[in-house]
């Protein structure tokens, strides 16, 4: 990823609404629903047009697929991959929904695991090569755009998909990290910019509740080292990954400080890394970055737009986030983001409306204009 001639180039996180007559086929065929593949498959390609017009539009420079044709950003691996017979399990509760039961199932999500009872292997990579041409048809006469494609990371895809197969933890990792390493290098290899999505590397309150910190920082060790070895092929600048604490709009306050992992993080071989800077509980962590030096290659992309609420954020406010990022890290190094997807997982009614979020989009576009001639015009 480069960054823009003389501004704050724009992205998101990946994730966007799917219209009605997808987002029901999608429900229905995660419900085991008769679904007619080839209706599905172009009503998917026909999303991915839509949004990829639409970004355009508003001026977005890094742009994807939307993830139209995905049932969520960690489970679509079930629909394309074996060794998922089993059935479903519900994980150890966070500490979110341990504090504050009451939120539980609205605010604080129950977290339901589908376990590897068998040997993983591809059934559908064909439904990665389609996502693929799809993004490129869509993306073939757009001019001065960068386009990315995401994929869950082996820590997330693991944290949904216990071990209950494989001989040893570490023989099931090295799996997934070979399994996913052929989605991961296909993606790259038409030229798109390889999003990682891996909040496996900051949700220690959903995934391991009960392990101390230091426990926790050696798992997310490990998991920088997985996403390190399953993109050892590509070339570092084809690579940026996504670090949330997941896109609920929960109470937070059990996240782990970005403090407490930022010396895992910047391990990571990539071009950038893209992190939640906007919401109430994490906009403070900018300060890390006064003591904290990024990798030389390695830029930043802070969500400057909060992806769990309807307000839409005044470009000002926007412009004032990322003027304070660029004048700590410097303003070649810093590309305007969005907290989280605003479609993580395909549900009858997001929680941000798709029409606000559209809206909210155009803000980070107006907000890093200004922030632009603010950066770029100080002497």
């Amino acid at each position: 990823m480069t960054s823009m001639t003389g501004r704050i180039p724009t992205t998101h996180t990946g994730s966007l609404a799917r219209p009605p007559e997808l987002r029901d086929m999608l429900l229905a065929r995660a419900r085991k629903q008769p679904v007619d593949a080839a209706a599905l498959n172009a009503a998917a390609s026909k999303a991915v047009a839509d949004v990829v017009r639409e970004q355009c539009k508003i001026g977005l420079d890094i742009i994807n697929d939307g993830e139209q044709s995905k049932t969520g950003f960690a489970l679509y691996v079930r629909d394309r991959l074996s060794g998922f017979e089993g059935e479903s399990v519900r994980r150890a509760m966070s500490l979110e929904g341990r504090e504050f039961p009451s939120l539980v199932g609205n605010l604080v999500p129950i977290q339901i695991a589908q376990p590897c009872t068998g040997p993983l292997k591809w059934k559908d990579f064909g439904a990665v090569e389609r996502d693929i041409a799809v993004l490129k048809a869509a993306t073939a006469n757009v001019e001065h755009r960068q386009v990315f494609m995401n994929a869950v990371s082996p820590g997330t895809f693991i944290n949904f998909n216990p071990n209950r197969y494989y001989a040893s933890q570490d023989e099931y990792v090295a799996v997934v990290v070979e399994t996913m390493r052929r989605e991961y290098e296909a993606i790259a290899a038409v030229g798109f910019i390889l999003q990682i999505d891996s909040p496996d590397l900051a949700q220690r309150s959903y995934n391991y509740p009960d392990l101390s910190t230091e426990q926790w920082r050696k798992v997310v060790a490990e998991n920088v080292d997985a996403i390190n070895q399953a993109t050892r092929t590509i070339p570092r600048e084809q690579i940026r990954v996504h670090v949330c604490w997941g896109a609920n709009e929960g109470p937070h306050n059990h996240d782990t400080e970005l403090k407490d992992v930022v010396h895992e993080l910047i391990r990571l071989r990539a071009a950038a890394i893209s992190i939640v800077a906007a919401n109430g509980r994490h906009e403070h962590e900018w300060r890390i970055w006064e003591t904290v030096k990024l990798p030389d290659g390695m830029s930043l992309i802070p969500g400057v737009i909060d992806s769990t609420t309807n307000i839409i954020e005044h470009p000002q406010v926007v412009a004032d986030r990322l003027i304070r990022y660029g004048r700590i890290l410097g303003r070649e190094r810093i590309i305007a983001g969005v907290d989280c997807g605003f479609g993580t997982i395909v549900v009858e009614r997001p929680k941000v409306d798709p029409a606000v979020a559209w809206a909210k989009l155009r803000s980070l576009v107006e907000g890093a204009q200004l922030a632009s001639r603010s950066l770029w015009g100080e002497r």
